[in-house]
Protein backbone atom coordinates (compact mmCIF):
# COMPACT_ATOMS: atom_id res chain seq x y z
CA UNK A 1 0.00 0.00 0.00
CA UNK A 2 1.35 3.20 -1.04
CA UNK A 3 1.87 5.64 1.95
CA UNK A 4 3.34 8.74 -0.49
CA UNK A 5 0.80 11.88 -0.52
CA UNK A 6 -1.34 12.29 -3.66
CA UNK A 7 -1.13 14.63 -6.12
CA UNK A 8 -3.71 17.09 -5.57
CA UNK A 9 -5.70 15.61 -8.92
CA UNK A 10 -5.49 12.10 -7.78
CA UNK A 11 -6.65 13.62 -4.01
CA UNK A 12 -9.90 14.76 -5.80
CA UNK A 13 -10.53 11.85 -7.48
CA UNK A 14 -10.00 9.85 -4.50
CA UNK A 15 -12.21 12.03 -2.39
CA UNK A 16 -14.97 10.97 -5.09
CA UNK A 17 -14.53 7.83 -4.79
CA UNK A 18 -14.65 7.35 -1.16
CA UNK A 19 -17.94 9.79 -1.47
CA UNK A 20 -19.58 7.03 -4.12
CA UNK A 21 -18.33 3.75 -2.42
CA UNK A 22 -18.58 2.25 -6.21
CA UNK A 23 -17.67 4.15 -9.46
CA UNK A 24 -16.91 4.17 -13.29
CA UNK A 25 -15.03 6.73 -14.76
CA UNK A 26 -18.06 8.17 -16.24
CA UNK A 27 -19.21 8.48 -12.39
CA UNK A 28 -16.61 10.87 -11.42
CA UNK A 29 -16.26 12.52 -15.39
CA UNK A 30 -19.58 13.62 -14.52
CA UNK A 31 -18.53 15.13 -11.59
CA UNK A 32 -15.59 16.98 -12.64
CA UNK A 33 -17.22 17.94 -15.74
CA UNK A 34 -19.59 20.08 -13.80
CA UNK A 35 -16.66 22.00 -12.33
CA UNK A 36 -12.85 21.47 -13.42
CA UNK A 37 -13.79 20.06 -17.50
CA UNK A 38 -11.50 17.36 -17.65
CA UNK A 39 -11.46 15.21 -20.54
CA UNK A 40 -12.21 10.97 -19.61
CA UNK A 41 -9.24 10.19 -20.48
CA UNK A 42 -7.18 12.20 -17.97
CA UNK A 43 -9.95 11.00 -15.31
CA UNK A 44 -9.58 7.37 -16.60
CA UNK A 45 -5.82 7.96 -16.19
CA UNK A 46 -6.15 8.77 -12.56
CA UNK A 47 -8.35 5.71 -11.62
CA UNK A 48 -5.86 3.66 -13.26
CA UNK A 49 -3.43 5.14 -10.98
CA UNK A 50 -5.09 4.75 -8.25
CA UNK A 51 -5.52 1.47 -9.07
CA UNK A 52 -1.87 0.57 -9.62
CA UNK A 53 -1.07 2.14 -6.49
CA UNK A 54 -3.32 -0.01 -3.99
CA UNK A 55 -5.96 2.71 -3.04
CA UNK A 56 -8.90 0.98 -5.76
CA UNK A 57 -9.82 -2.40 -6.22
CA UNK A 58 -10.86 -2.54 -9.83
CA UNK A 59 -13.89 -5.11 -11.04
CA UNK A 60 -13.83 -5.57 -14.77
CA UNK A 61 -16.62 -8.24 -14.90
CA UNK A 62 -19.73 -6.20 -15.63
CA UNK A 63 -19.97 -4.69 -19.31
CA UNK A 64 -18.32 -1.44 -17.44
CA UNK A 65 -15.08 -1.29 -14.92
CA UNK A 66 -16.37 -0.39 -11.41
CA UNK A 67 -13.87 1.32 -8.87
CA UNK A 68 -14.36 0.57 -5.68
CA UNK A 69 -11.93 2.15 -2.43
CA UNK A 70 -10.06 -0.82 -0.99
CA UNK A 71 -9.00 1.34 2.07
CA UNK A 72 -11.40 4.08 3.67
CA UNK A 73 -10.31 7.82 4.07
CA UNK A 74 -9.74 7.57 7.68
CA UNK A 75 -7.12 4.27 7.13
CA UNK A 76 -5.54 6.24 4.26
CA UNK A 77 -5.31 9.39 6.55
CA UNK A 78 -3.87 7.63 9.41
CA UNK A 79 -0.94 6.16 7.32
CA UNK A 80 -0.31 9.57 5.64
CA UNK A 81 -0.21 11.42 8.44
CA UNK A 82 2.27 8.45 10.42
CA UNK A 83 4.33 9.05 7.52
CA UNK A 84 4.88 12.56 7.59
CA UNK A 85 5.47 12.46 11.28
CA UNK A 86 7.95 9.71 10.77
CA UNK A 87 9.40 11.67 8.33
CA UNK A 88 9.02 15.18 9.66
CA UNK A 89 10.57 13.73 13.46
CA UNK A 90 12.93 11.53 12.22
CA UNK A 91 14.79 14.32 10.29
CA UNK A 92 14.44 17.11 12.60
CA UNK A 93 13.95 15.32 16.08
CA UNK A 94 13.63 18.13 19.15
CA UNK A 95 13.31 20.97 16.73
CA UNK A 96 10.53 18.86 15.12
CA UNK A 97 8.57 18.34 18.19
CA UNK A 98 9.18 22.30 19.38
CA UNK A 99 7.87 23.73 15.94
CA UNK A 100 4.91 20.87 16.21
CA UNK A 101 4.26 22.29 19.50
CA UNK A 102 4.36 25.85 18.30
CA UNK A 103 1.83 25.14 15.32
CA UNK A 104 -0.52 23.46 17.96
CA UNK A 105 -0.31 26.67 20.21
CA UNK A 106 -1.76 28.67 17.01
CA UNK A 107 -4.39 26.89 15.83
CA UNK A 108 -7.92 27.79 16.50
CA UNK A 109 -9.36 27.09 20.09
CA UNK A 110 -12.01 24.06 18.85
CA UNK A 111 -9.02 22.66 17.05
CA UNK A 112 -6.63 22.65 19.73
CA UNK A 113 -8.99 21.08 22.09
CA UNK A 114 -9.82 18.06 19.80
CA UNK A 115 -6.37 17.79 19.31
CA UNK A 116 -5.11 17.60 22.71
CA UNK A 117 -8.15 15.46 23.95
CA UNK A 118 -6.82 12.91 20.96
CA UNK A 119 -3.37 12.77 22.08
CA UNK A 120 -4.43 12.13 25.61
CA UNK A 121 -6.85 9.19 24.52
CA UNK A 122 -4.18 8.00 22.87
CA UNK A 123 -1.63 8.03 25.55
CA UNK A 124 -4.79 6.26 27.49
CA UNK A 125 -5.09 3.36 25.40
CA UNK A 126 -1.54 2.26 25.83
Amino acid sequence: MVTKQLSELEQEVMNEVWELDSCTVRDVVNIFTKTKGYAYTTIATILERLHEKGLLKKDTSAFTVAFTPKITQVEYSKKIASSLFDKFFGTFGDAAIASFAQSIAELPKHKKETLLKLLLNHDKNK
